[in-house]
């Protein structure tokens, strides 16, 4: 996906400054002026606003000023101009900090739900792990005694998380037996090389941060 990031300027109020001369032709009551804000956008969608610009314009003479050049009376009365409210130049902001806010509980929760799952393990279960040396791969539960579970590794690994779910074929996995006691499968989780569990209708992964249905 391609994101844009620039500022634009919009208008936000215009209008005259009242009792005020021009400065070349010193006509009373012809300046008017335009607000503009400044705000940063990313895909045309605003994030915050960065400032404000003021054109003032003679409606005689059509001679363009800058804020500096009015009087201190006139500088005085553009301060004292009311702007509409400009929230909507928040918008992203807005929407990113929702975002953060989503992730964060959502990992919250699939981590409290995954540690569940670790302490009650069942037969099927498919679980996604992190190897110390870099790669990913799976393996599955097959047997599971009072202290003890039984799995299958799978035959292949993946270099980034997201592709060990195309890994999880029955084709896969073949004769590597290995067993761990509950207490060494719980240290697994614990040390991070527990990143998925794949459990009947559900999944739980806290690499991605989100709670996946899978369908049948």
């Amino acid at each position: 996906m391609l994101f844009l990031i620039g500022t634009k300027d919009s208008n936000i109020k215009n209008g005259f400054i009242r009792n005020e001369k021009c400065p070349k032709c010193q006509i009373e009551n012809t300046l008017i002026f335009s607000i503009f804000r400044r705000y940063v956008y990313i895909t045309l969608i605003p994030l915050f606003p960065v400032g404000k610009t003021v054109n003032i314009e003679c409606t005689t003479c059509k001679n363009r000023f800058n804020y500096d050049d009015l009087s201190i009376e006139g500088q005085e009365k553009l301060r004292n101009e009311k702007l509409t409210s400009s929230i909507w130049m928040f918008l992203g902001t807005i929407i990113l900090f929702l975002f953060l806010v989503y992730c964060i509980n959502n990992y919250i929760q699939n981590k409290n739900s995954l540690k569940v799952l670790i302490n009650e393990p069942a037969i099927g279960d498919v679980y996604n792990l992190k190897f110390s040396n870099g790669y990913y791969s799976t393996f599955k539960i097959d047997k599971i005694t009072n202290d003890s579970i039984y799995t299958t590794y799978n035959n292949f690994d993946a270099y980034m998380p997201y592709d060990v779910d195309d890994l999880d074929q029955t084709e896969n996995y073949s004769n590597k037996k290995v067993s761990y006691s509950k207490r060494q499968l719980l240290e697994l989780y614990q040390n991070g090389e527990i990143i998925k569990i794949r459990h009947k209708n559900y999944s739980l992964d806290l690499e991605s941060e989100y709670k996946i249905p899978i369908t049948k």
